[in-house]
């Protein structure tokens, strides 16, 4: 797993696995909305986002700028599609997320004919014929 990814949400994920287990009380009602939680609570929640936000270069702020934006205009089934994918793709060896990655790179420059073309050649390449194709259309850089 590409745990760069994930570097500002593991603390939280961990401060909201933690409160759980910290008692019955809290394990059998809903977990409390933000205005319930404690400082120290909201703290933890927050600060490592702040902290990779603050040590993100201009560009990258701006990309996670925009990825929370569509984040939060996106409907519950398109939120839910994406984190299928994302889990999907963190079940991935390397070389198949090379792959995804040159695919996804690939068909984001394609019109919807020319991708359905691509993913019908993609079916019949074999590996080998799937590596060279990667290697003459390598992924695009990652943030």
């Amino acid at each position: 797993m590409n745990m760069n990814r994930y570097r500002g949400w593991m603390p939280m994920a961990w401060l909201l696995a933690s409160l759980v287990a910290c008692g019955t009380a809290f394990a059998q009602s809903p977990p409390p909305a933000w205005d319930q939680l404690t400082p120290t609570q909201r703290e933890a929640l927050t600060a490592p986002l702040r902290d990779r936000w603050n040590n993100a270069p201009p560009e990258q702020r701006q990309r996670m700028l925009h990825r929370g934006q569509r984040w939060q205009s996106m409907t519950p089934e398109q939120r839910s599609q994406a984190r299928k994918g994302m889990r999907r793709f963190d079940g991935m060896s390397p070389d198949q997320r090379e792959q995804a990655r040159a695919l996804f790179g690939k068909m984001r420059t394609m019109t919807p004919e020319q991708r359905r073309e691509l993913r019908t050649r993609w079916g019949a390449m074999s590996s080998d014929q799937r590596r060279q194709w990667v290697r003459d259309n390598p992924p695009p850089p990652r943030d």
